[in-house]
């Protein structure tokens, strides 16, 4: 983009960035204390005509458990082999009955736990039906993978996905702002707050209104936004406090409309109990004809879909629209990494060692005291691992960075450093004051 020596100012689209020419009136001092203050950098000359062009971020990244998948090439090949070995009798069933249960056959096998012969019988059960079709089914009890130590399952499983969505999304998003060559300055702390019927997000958290409305433009481009609004949903702990299954359910009621008519149910008038559009048709009867024509539903499927979505839909246009809360969701970011809010488990790149530290209390009780001594308490309550990681303090290693990457400063460090130098004066600078100091008191 060219910029003409006369023009005074120019906006980017929606007005998020703006660059306004100094006078040359103006001294030289004034002129470059505004350069040495601007704390975004952004180029967005070969990018503005097309910033709805791409889907950066997606919510989910399809997560691949490397312990479990390792686990099941040795269970498939453990047992392709025993089932080859168990055809070779006349019945291949009472051989392994005799393996696992029958403690007086000469094939019964000793040494194993309660756990483990229970599940290794199950396991090789189903290879002998199902052969390979028996899929990813296995039980972690197997001997088998005794001495390959503890594989994550169930909700740990659950977790280290949501951890590894979010390093995903985080270089997503970064990604976005390398492309219109947005930098957020070390330490700001941003906060993303996504309107669920307008999947738009707002940012906060900074003094610096045009960072804000920069980092805002960019988030909004294509369905970024909406994936970042999924991927939250998707972090959510069940103590989130900014999350409730009836406003979910009215966010996946407002979608479904939307996505099948165009119409946004928050935009419709309400009459005689009914959501109407603008000249007056009920939506409901728009929805139940695209849905009744979509070839790739089965009758039932579109029974089910009318009939559920119908009552939710008149429920809510009798009690009004407004009368069940908004699914709004937030999200924090800083110094490269979101971080989870209003909930005691956090997936953000700093704070998310608590799950391993879990991982491992499960398994070492696990070990100890058997399978009967787990509760429930101890696969849902993890506030004694999250506790320490949630009063991590971010800022913490600002010093640090600054070590690796001295570049990286503050507006108002960039502006003593303009003023005064960098405060540090050189060993013969020193030497030389201490000799006039000295002259002086003689």
């Amino acid at each position: 983009m060219t910029i003409n020596s006369n023009t005074q100012s120019f906006s980017s689209l929606n007005g998020a960035i703006k660059v306004t020419q100094s006078s040359q009136a103006e001294s030289s001092f004034t002129t470059q204390t505004k350069k040495l203050t601007d704390s975004v950098s952004i180029d967005i000359s070969s990018n503005s005509e097309s910033l709805e062009e791409e889907t950066v971020i997606q919510a989910r990244n399809g997560y691949v458990n490397e312990e479990k998948e390792a686990r099941i090439k040795i269970m498939r090949e453990y047992y392709s082999s025993a089932v080859e070995e168990n055809n070779q009798f006349e019945n291949p069933y009472n051989h392994i009955w005799d393996k696992y249960k029958n403690t007086s056959s000469p094939y019964y096998i000793q040494g194993l736990t309660k756990e483990e012969r229970n599940a290794a019988y199950t396991n090789e059960l189903r290879f002998q039906r199902n052969g390979k079709d028996n899929g990813n089914l296995m039980l972690k009890d197997d001997p088998i993978f005794k001495s390959g130590g503890p594989v994550s399952g169930g909700v740990i499983e659950t977790a280290e996905r949501k951890a590894y969505d979010r390093e995903k999304v985080n270089g997503q998003f970064q990604s976005l702002l390398d492309k219109y060559n947005i930098s957020i300055p070390q330490d700001t702390k941003l906060s993303f707050t996504i309107d669920p019927n307008t999947l738009k997000a707002t940012v906060t958290g900074t003094d610096d209104e045009t960072l804000a409305k920069s980092v805002e433009d960019v988030i909004n481009t294509a369905d970024n936004a909406k994936q970042l609004f999924l991927h939250i949903s998707s972090s959510r702990s069940d103590d989130s406090t900014q999350y409730n299954a009836e406003s979910s359910s009215k966010y996946g009621l407002v979608q479904n409309i939307k996505d099948v008519t165009g119409y946004n149910l928050k935009d419709l008038e309400i009459k005689d109990g009914k959501f109407v559009t603008e000249d007056g048709t009920d939506v409901f009867e728009i929805y139940a004809k695209k849905i009744n024509e979509n070839p790739n539903k089965s009758d039932f499927t579109k029974q089910m879909t009318l009939g559920s979505d119908g009552a939710e839909l008149a429920k809510l246009a009798r009690n009004g629209f407004d009368s069940v809360p908004d699914l709004v969701l937030s999200i924090d970011y800083q110094n490269g990494s979101f971080y989870d809010v209003k909930q005691s488990e956090n997936f953000g790149t700093q704070k998310s060692g608590w799950i391993k530290e879990w991982k491992e209390a499960l398994f070492d009780k696990k070990k100890s005291q058997g399978a009967d001594s787990m509760t429930e308490s101890d696969y849902s309550d993890t506030t004694q691992f999250t506790k320490k990681y949630d009063d991590i303090d971010l800022t913490n290693n600002k010093n640090n960075t600054k070590k690796d990457n001295k570049e990286v400063l503050s507006k108002e460090e960039l502006m003593l450093k303009y003023l005064f130098g960098d405060g540090k004066e050189s060993k013969e600078d020193n030497e030389k004051n201490q000799i006039n100091n000295t002259s002086l008191k003689n």
